[in-house]
């Protein structure tokens, strides 16, 4: 029997492969035509192998399985299936041996867009195109502490996928279910946020008005920037950076827990930047956790970026509020 991995039992799975090996999904890529020999029932879930009740051990709720026919339809307390009876797209499915196939990340972003709200799928899709992963259970750090998650979370990983790849993805899924939520969410998921924080600030000053955001342009995550000191020519990776203004956002996280050195460091990549005429605004926990402080700073990043002031619609207050919630209800 195949055991077809869909839905939140994937992404959970998914978020802990992701966390336990440096962002990457072990497995090779695999097209079943259909979904053949699958999986629909308690007994033979049970009957997976030591190796297989491992992997399923880290989902949270229930294990959520595609089968092709509606009479193989199952929902125990252990176990609920979703039907898909039409051919598999290319780059739907990750072998990961032990008869486990799980869904591709961009496969599971159009599953989980019947199922999350528009931010929470855009969200979704910045930590699959990021380097980072929200793993809830107990996970090694793969770089440096982050004292002001409420969430455990990895860094430092390599993305599980690009925006470029998602879109065409998507494009390839037209008519199935939740595509049309996939297309127009997947329209602001950009490629290397580094935490979910550096998300949280992009959503809040990007997203359009309707949504809550301010309706900024779009920044780059992390891109590389040169900058020459007298011995030497360094990278640096702004963490959001409006390239046409040289505008650089650097999110600073609790300074409690991030030392003399990290503030150190912070200061001296500043100095470093602004030598090579980039702006650099530093954005503290504090401000982004303030509604109104974090307003103002928007303000201030409008005003830099060049954005015409327009008047925000009558109801934009509560609709920021509600994004809020939303993006940082987590921490």
């Amino acid at each position: 029997m195949a055991l077809y991995l869909c839905g939140t039992a994937a992404l959970d799975v998914m978020r802990y492969l992701r966390s336990t090996n440096g962002g990457e999904i072990p497995g090779t890529p695999a097209r079943p035509r259909r979904l053949g020999n699958a999986l629909n029932s308690d007994r033979q879930l049970n009957e997976l192998g030591k190796s297989a009740q491992r992997l399923l051990s880290h989902v949270q709720g229930k294990v959520e399985v595609l089968v092709p026919r509606r009479r193989q339809h199952t929902r125990t307390s252990r176990l609920e299936t979703h039907l898909w009876t039409h051919d598999i797209p290319r780059g739907a499915f990750i072998d990961l041996g032990y008869g486990i196939y799980l869904s591709s990340p961009a496969f599971l972003f159009v599953q989980l867009a019947s199922k999350l709200g528009e931010v929470e799928l855009i969200m979704l899709g910045l930590e699959l195109c990021g380097s980072y992963s929200l793993w809830r259970l107990p996970a090694p750090s793969f770089g440096p502490s982050q004292g002001d998650l409420r969430t455990e979370a990895t860094y430092e990983l390599s993305p599980a996928l690009t925006a470029a790849r998602l879109k065409s993805f998507i494009i390839r899924m037209d008519g199935e279910r939740g595509v049309v939520r996939a297309r127009n969410a997947a329209k602001y998921v950009l490629d290397n946020a580094a935490s979910p924080m550096e998300s949280a600030v992009y959503l809040l000053l990007c997203l359009p008005r309707h949504l809550g955001g301010r309706g900024l342009p779009k920044p780059l995550f992390n891109v590389k920037v040169n900058v020459t000191t007298s011995t030497t020519t360094t990278s640096r990776y702004p963490d959001l950076y409006w390239p046409t203004r040289a505008l650089d956002v650097e999110y600073q996280s609790d300074q409690d827990h991030s030392g003399d050195w990290a503030r150190y460091r912070d200061a001296r990549r500043q100095v470093e930047l602004e030598a090579e005429n980039v702006t650099v605004l530093p954005l503290t926990r504090h401000q982004v956790m303030d509604a109104d402080e974090f307003n103002a700073f928007a303000t201030s990043v409008r005003r830099m970026l060049g954005v015409r002031s327009r008047p925000l619609p009558r109801d934009w207050e509560r609709r920021y509020l509600k994004l809020r919630t939303v993006v940082l209800g987590t921490w």
